[in-house]
């Protein structure tokens, strides 16, 4: 009975420091990542399910990032768009379309494309701004590191929208913000989303190698 009791504890101590729901999310976060570097469809859906468990894991008290955790509902907006638009190219694609065989692993194929550097300036400009305005609004509450916070759930945002259009530059984007998540994390002690968003930055660097590759052969193919 003594074990059983000591058991509970243990389990109990997990439940409120929310280390389940971090495991969860750090395993289908990796995945997520893993199905979007190699241009898989399938990464969306898993997408949905990471965003729910990112969701509980911010709003938990002891974390309090609400500037991650209404990103969240933003991120399961856009798994949803992403998962249509990347289907609904597959779908407008010929059968006999060389570009079909970009990626045997994906079930659509919506061709990447590059933006001009004159977009990535007006891009960056956008994404400051928002930031602005997030950690303004987020100061107003009990939220802690509001303007730090900001950033990255702002170029966060900014990052989606260019996967959900397979834009190649995401992933250079994706690189900075997982380096700057890793330190926000550990300064609030979420260790486990250190190591998730140090795997999601070495994934990152993967998934922009793969998409250049990708983009290379599709020009080569046009």
């Amino acid at each position: 009975m003594e074990e059983i009791s000591e058991l509970q504890t243990i389990l109990g101590t997990a439940l409120d420091q929310g280390i389940i729901t971090q495991w969860a999310a750090l395993i289908v976060g990796i995945i997520y990542v893993i199905l979007a570097a190699k241009e898989n469809i399938w990464c969306w859906p898993v997408g949905i399910i990471s965003v729910i468990l990112a969701f509980i894991v911010y709003i938990d008290p002891k974390v309090r990032l609400y500037s991650d955790a209404g990103l969240q509902v933003f991120y399961l907006g856009m798994s949803i768009y992403g998962w249509w638009n990347w289907r609904r190219a597959g779908n407008e694609q010929s059968e006999n379309n060389v570009l079909d065989n970009l990626a045997s692993d994906s079930t659509g194929v919506l061709p990447i494309t590059e933006w001009p550097v004159q977009k990535h300036l007006l891009t960056i400009f956008i994404g400051i701004g928002l930031a602005l305005l997030m950690g303004w609004i987020w100061s107003l509450t009990n939220a802690d590191l509001p303007f730090i916070d900001a950033i990255t759930s702002a170029f966060s945002v900014i990052a989606t929208i260019m996967v959900a259009q397979k834009v190649l530059e995401n992933w250079l984007y994706w690189i900075i913000i997982n380096f700057a998540c890793i330190f926000i994390y550990a300064y609030k002690g979420v260790y486990l989303f250190c190591l998730l968003f140090f795997i999601y930055m070495v994934v990152a660097i993967f998934g922009y190698l793969n998409w250049r590759r990708k983009y290379a052969f599709q020009q080569t193919a046009n």
